[in-house]
C-alpha cells in the first residue's frame, strides 16, 4: 500500500496564539510535508512560519486553489499526486473542506485511492453550533445568503419554516462589515420567539458567543461589524 496522504491541516480561526488551537502533531506532521495545496500561498506561509520559525519554506512548493477559477485543480497539483507526493491541504482560515474549496481535492484523493488523513484543529461551524445549545443532532449549513434583500429576506422566512416543520438548526454566515446589517435584518423579519445564537472571534480575544430568543436580542444594544461572525437559529 501506498506512503501517500492528504493530511488535512486546520488553520486557526483567530490571531490567538497557535497552541490554542493547533495540537503539537499537526506541528510534527507538517514539518515531514513539502508540498502544500492552498486557498492563499500568502497565509500558508505565514502560518507555517508561525508555526516553527525554522520551516523550510524556501524547499516547499505551494499550490494555489484558484478562485478565478472556480477553485479547480490545476495540472500542477495532479503531476504531484501521480508522482506519488504526500501533499498538505490548508484553508484560508478553518478546516478545510468544510465551507471551503478544498473538498476539490479531498474528492480527488479518494477517487485516486489516496489516503485521506484529518488531523485535529478548529471548525469555526461546528464549535459555533457546539456552544450554542441549539439542536446538534439536527441541522444544515447554508452559507452566506443572498445579497438581494428581498431573496435574503424570502430564504430567511425559508429558514424559519423549516426550523418550525423540523426543530433543525440553521447556520449561515456573514461578511464581517455586512454583520450588524444583517443581525437587524433578522431581527425584524423572523418570529420573537426563535432562537439566535451570535457567535464571534471564536478562540480569540474578542470571543463573543451568546444565545437568546429574538425578542430578547432587540432589546439589546450591540455592534457585531467587523469581527468574523457565524449566526444560528433554532427552537
Amino acid at each position: 500500500m501506498s506512503d501517500q496522504k492528504i493530511y488535512i491541516i486546520p488553520l486557526p480561526i483567530s490571531e490567538s496564539a497557535l497552541e490554542k488551537s493547533v495540537p503539537t502533531l499537526n506541528l510534527q506532521i507538517m514539518l515531514t510535508l513539502r508540498h502544500f495545496v492552498t486557498e492563499n500561498i500568502k497565509t500558508a506561509r505565514r502560518f507555517l512560519r508561525k508555526a516553527h520559525p525554522n520551516f523550510p519554506i524556501d524547499s516547499c512548493l505551494f499550490y494555489e486553489l484558484d478562485k478565478h477559477n472556480d477553485y479547480s485543480i490545476d495540472s500542477e497539483i495532479t503531476k504531484a499526486l501521480e508522482a506519488g507526493l504526500s501533499l498538505g491541504l490548508m484553508s484560508e482560515s478553518g478546516y478545510p473542506g468544510v465551507a471551503d474549496p478544498g473538498n476539490k481535492l479531498i474528492r480527488l484523493a479518494h477517487q485516486q485511492h489516496i489516503q485521506v488523513v484529518p488531523l485535529v484543529g478548529p471548525s469555526s461551524v461546528i464549535m459555533a453550533l457546539a456552544a450554542s445549545g441549539l439542536n446538534g443532532q439536527y441541522f444544515t449549513f447554508r452559507g452566506y445568503l443572498s445579497n438581494d434583500n428581498q431573496e435574503r429576506t424570502s430564504q430567511l422566512n425559508d429558514l424559519q419554516k423549516e426550523i418550525q416543520k423540523t426543530g433543525a438548526t440553521q447556520i449561515f454566515i456573514e461578511t464581517p462589515f455586512r454583520n450588524q446589517r444583517f443581525f437587524l435584518e433578522i431581527l425584524d423579519v423572523l418570529d420573537a420567539s426563535l432562537k439566535l445564537c451570535v457567535a464571534m472571534d471564536i478562540t480569540g480575544t474578542n470571543e463573543f458567543i451568546v444565545t437568546k430568543k429574538i425578542s430578547e436580542w432587540k432589546t439589546i444594544k450591540r455592534d457585531f461589524s467587523k469581527l468574523p461572525a457565524i449566526f444560528l437559529l433554532g427552537k
